[in-house]
């Protein structure tokens, strides 16, 4: 059996509405926007200055004026993650670090790269696929690449 509608289904606004699993991307072919299918739920969609209902950027955790994350924030939570580890963030180390802070796809979004974000804030970029530490003790940093290399024994 192949997976998804029977053969010669084709998905309409009513259907969508009544159903709870067709993909984003059929509603948005459908309505034209996510934000045309809500409307046609009868539910309110979000305006673009407003977060998701308890998200982490909401001022004092409020539940009811969510807000994006502003850009002076995102800053702030950086510094935040620097001054606690001595050094700024990686980006691995930012999407595996909870809720308290935007992610990484957020800083990502205002600032278009990741390096990006760690200059506006201050710090230096950091070389692409360089990790910050050596794998095992019997590697050592090249003085012109600066990756990782293994020692010669």
């Amino acid at each position: 059996m192949k997976p998804g509608p029977r053969e010669g289904f084709r998905w309409t606004q009513e259907t969508i509405i009544y159903a709870s699993h067709p993909s984003v991307t059929t509603v948005r072919t459908v309505f034209g926007s996510w934000n045309s299918a809500v409307a046609a739920a009868g539910l309110r969609p979000r305006r673009r200055d407003e977060a998701r209902k308890g998200s982490p950027g909401a001022p004092n955790g409020s539940q009811e004026s969510a807000v994006r994350w502003p850009t002076r924030r995102v800053l702030a939570r950086l510094h935040a993650w620097a001054q606690k580890h001595g050094r700024p963030p990686t980006l691995e180390e930012w999407r595996r670090a909870g809720e308290s802070q935007p992610s990484a796809a957020t800083v990502r979004r205002l600032f278009g790269t990741w390096n990006a974000a760690l200059v506006a804030a201050g710090f230096e970029a950091r070389r692409p696929g360089v990790p910050l530490l050596p794998r095992n003790l019997t590697h050592r940093r090249c003085e012109s690449s600066g990756r990782w290399i293994s020692r010669v024994a």
